[in-house]
């Protein structure tokens, strides 16, 4: 074994070594995203299952296809409890048969929640929260209010004003971005070439920008590089609100923004004591805390919301839901004509 090889494998060793020392050490290991969303998860959820049970939760943070990968490793012993995946990965845990059964008698909140978000889990979890993809915008530099997704491709594709979309690189670019345009322009998941042909048109007409990394895109618009982007619900209105960036607003265009659902899931063989913590995370109190430091939908119906913050939050109503089963079974055909097509 090269010096090289063994490093590697000593690094691995190690790294794994403290995976399993950390899980361990907690009473509940949860995997979950960082930033403001962490910070929300902890004090809405976590904080409050501390204080009433007594036990001690360790937050694992990470890219969710990782923590799937550890989970189909060691599924008699995972190393994680609690998991908080996007639709992709939940369906994937589903179909490995990884995550456990929800079931009344397990989840006592079930019928305070949104049905469709629990249909959505298949039983086999719910949604958390979710986002919605909308149009963020300078309104300094885009003359004609953007209310529809054809006023904004329309836009870009005029070269009416400078506009940004997500990469085939973004994680979620498939459902939130590809499909919508698609949608939009006369074709779906099974036929996404009037989606890429738009992409086509927009690049051809004006200036249109690809990001993958969400921050790019605020600094973006703040420096006055891009006057608009598609982009998420919470974190446009933090932009607006917190950043005190007054001239640019946010809209869910007609007939609605696409949803990133983001799950609860029990991982099968974990812990029991990580049926208390789904209570308390899908519960209204939990729920209305979470929503309201995020600006993030949720899925139960009684939580109720800061009235300051009430209003950015997009309604279930006005979401398009992309169909994520048909997107998974194509998915690697569409990244490939992306590629060829596109190439950003």
């Amino acid at each position: 074994m090269s010096k090289a090889t063994w490093i590697k494998s000593l690094a691995v060793l190690l790294g794994a070594t403290t995976a399993a020392t950390s899980a361990s050490s907690a009473d509940l290991t949860v995997g979950a995203f960082g930033g403001l969303w962490e910070k929300s998860l902890r004090t809405c959820v976590i904080e409050p299952f501390e204080k009433e049970t007594g036990k001690t939760v360790e937050v694992v943070l990470g890219a969710p296809i990782q923590w799937l990968n550890q989970i189909a490793a060691n599924p008699s012993k995972p190393p994680l409890d609690i998991i908080f995946p996007p639709t992709e990965q939940a369906y994937e845990m589903i179909d490995k048969g990884l995550a456990d059964a929800f079931t009344k008698d397990k989840v006592s909140v079930l019928p305070d929640l949104n049905p469709d978000l629990v249909a959505f889990g298949e039983g086999y979890g719910v949604v958390f929260d979710y986002g919605a993809m909308g149009v963020i915008y300078n309104s300094k530099t885009v003359k004609t209010p953007i209310n529809t997704w054809e006023d904004f491709l329309k836009g870009a594709e005029n070269g009416d004003f400078t506009a940004s979309i997500p990469s085939i690189s973004y994680p979620s670019a498939l459902s939130s971005s590809l499909w919508n345009i698609a949608k939009t322009s006369g074709g779906d998941e099974k036929n996404a070439q009037p989606g890429l042909d738009r992409v086509k048109s927009m690049m051809k007409g004006g200036d249109l920008e690809f990001w993958s990394d969400p921050n790019q895109v605020l600094n973006a618009l703040a420096s006055g590089e891009i006057d608009s982007a598609m982009y998420w619900d919470g974190r446009s209105w933090a932009f607006i609100v917190e950043g005190n960036h007054p001239d640019f607003k946010y809209v869910t265009p007609k007939p609605g923004g696409p949803a990133a659902l983001t799950w609860i899931q029990k991982v099968k063989n974990s812990s029991v004591l990580g049926w208390k913590f789904v209570d308390i995370a899908l519960g209204a109190e939990g729920q209305g805390c979470f929503a309201s430091k995020t600006r993030y939908g949720i899925a139960n119906l009684k939580a109720k919301f800061d009235p300051a913050v009430a209003p950015m939050i997009t309604k279930y109503a006005d979401l398009s839901i992309p169909p994520y089963r048909e997107i998974n079974k194509v998915r690697d055909s569409l990244v490939e004509a992306w590629n060829k097509q596109i190439g950003r």
